[in-house]
């Protein structure tokens, strides 16, 4: 195989991985007050929690509340069925996570593991990229994949 073709391959593969890695941040919408239900659901896509929460402006009435717990965003409808309010909440998912982290005992050196996890943990990270990017391409919600610690393999 010559130089020529053997570059001409790399250059297709890393304009692959960037087309891949690139279509999962271009997909994301941002959640903005004033939208409609449809919006935000074309935005966020389903909500994970949908329901009706007393009004926030004690107006005595119920309005809509829908929560995506991935992203740890919660929208409030007002009276006028559009986003009145957004409001961040803490994943218990990301929470539990960084429990966990807290309470485990650092890893020890592996003197052959470690190296062999970090110098091959580009391309674990391109396949994750990639599989990311092929789930969005099919309709799936786009997101940020989440990337292992490179030293537990």
């Amino acid at each position: 195989m010559s130089a020529r073709c053997l570059a001409a391959r790399a250059a297709a593969v890393l304009l692959v991985l960037a087309i891949a890695s690139c279509s999962t941040a271009s997909n994301q919408a941002a959640l903005t007050t004033g939208m409609t239900a449809d919006q935000t659901v074309q935005a966020m896509g389903p909500p994970d929690l949908k329901d009706s929460v007393p009004d926030p402006n004690h107006s005595g009435a119920t309005v809509l509340r829908y929560v995506w717990l991935d992203s740890g965003k919660v929208a409030v409808f007002g009276s006028n069925d559009r986003v009145a309010s957004i409001q961040q909440i803490e994943p218990s998912e990301k929470a539990q996570a960084e429990a966990e982290a807290r309470t485990q005992p650092p890893s020890t050196f592996d003197p052959i593991a470690t190296p062999l996890n970090y110098t091959f943990f580009p391309i674990k990270a391109a396949f994750i990229y990639i599989g990311a990017g092929l789930s969005c391409a099919e309709g799936a919600t786009c997101q940020k994949p989440k990337l292992p610690d490179p030293s537990h393999g």
